[in-house]
C-alpha cells in the first residue's frame, strides 16, 4: 500500500504532517496529496424547475473532503467516500435530481469529472447502512461558476418510508492524468447526525477504515454540502403502519 504523504488538514492554518510518498503511475509524486482541501465560498446555484426537497447548500463551508473513486488499480488504496444524512417525512419523497458542492483542487490540471458514484443508504445506528438507491458510473454535470455537481439521477428514487437516510458522492477520476484531486465541499453547523467519512484503503493513514465522524477522521467541519431536488410521492405510493 502505498504510504500518503500527508495526513488530514482542515483548514490553511492546520498542523500536516509530511511523510515521504512514492511517485504515482504517471510518475508524479503523491506527496502533495490531501484528503482536505480548501476553495473560495461561491453563489448557490438557481434552483430551476424542481421542487427543492432539502438542502445543505446555505450553510458550505470553504473547505472540502476527498471523497472519490481512483480509475487506476494504484489509486485503490485512495479510494474514499463521504456521507451525510437527511430526514424524509411521512409523506416521502421521490428524488429525481442531485446536486452536490465540489471544486478542484489547487495543481490539478484536469477538468471536473463527468462521471461519479451516487448512492441512498438507509440509517444503521448512525451511519450509513443498507444501500437503498444506488446509481454506479453516473452522468455529473459540473457549473464553473456555481462550483456544483449536478446529477440528474437515470432512475428515481423512491423513499417511501419516513425516517433517516444517508447520500454519498464519489466523482470518478485518473489521479496521475488529472494531476490532482476534487473535493466535496464540507458544511457547517451541523444538521441532523455528523457526516461520516471512510477510506477502506487507508491510503491517508487517517485509521477511518470504517464509516466514521467527520471530526474524528481529522475534518473541522461536521457535514457535507448537498442538494436533494424531486418530488413528493403521492398518496397511493406512501407508505403506511398498521398498528
Amino acid at each position: 500500500m502505498k504510504s500518503t504523504a500527508m495526513l488530514l488538514a482542515a483548514a490553511a492554518a492546520a498542523v500536516a504532517t509530511v511523510t515521504t510518498a512514492p511517485a504515482d503511475a504517471a510518475g508524479r509524486d503523491s506527496a502533495s496529496r490531501r484528503a482536505v482541501a480548501a476553495r473560495p465560498a461561491q453563489p448557490q446555484a438557481p434552483l430551476g424547475g424542481a421542487v427543492e426537497l432539502y438542502s445543505q447548500l446555505g450553510t458550505v463551508s470553504t473547505n472540502g473532503a476527498l471523497s472519490s473513486q481512483f480509475s487506476s488499480s494504484s489509486g485503490a488504496p485512495y479510494d474514499s467516500e463521504g456521507a451525510d444524512d437527511f430526514v424524509v417525512p411521512a409523506a416521502g419523497w421521490r428524488i429525481s435530481t442531485v446536486e452536490f458542492a465540489a471544486f478542484v483542487g489547487n495543481g490539478t490540471t484536469g477538468a471536473f469529472p463527468t462521471v461519479g458514484n451516487v448512492r441512498i443508504y438507509a440509517n444503521a445506528a448512525g451511519v450509513p447502512g443498507t444501500t437503498v438507491c444506488n446509481y454506479p458510473s453516473v452522468t455529473v454535470a459540473y457549473n464553473t461558476s456555481t462550483q456544483i455537481a449536478t446529477v440528474n439521477l437515470p432512475g428515481v428514487c423512491d423513499l417511501t418510508a419516513a425516517g433517516t437516510y444517508w447520500i454519498t458522492y464519489q466523482p470518478i477520476y485518473d489521479f496521475g492524468a488529472s494531476g490532482g484531486d476534487y473535493y466535496w465541499n464540507l458544511s457547517t453547523p451541523q444538521a441532523g447526525a455528523i457526516g461520516q467519512w471512510r477510506n477502506p484503503g487507508d491510503g491517508f493513514e487517517s485509521g477511518c477504515t470504517a464509516w466514521s465522524p467527520n471530526t474524528s477522521c481529522g475534518f473541522t467541519q461536521p457535514d457535507y454540502a448537498f442538494r436533494l431536488l424531486g418530488q413528493v410521492l403521492p398518496v397511493s405510493l406512501q407508505s403506511f403502519g398498521i398498528d
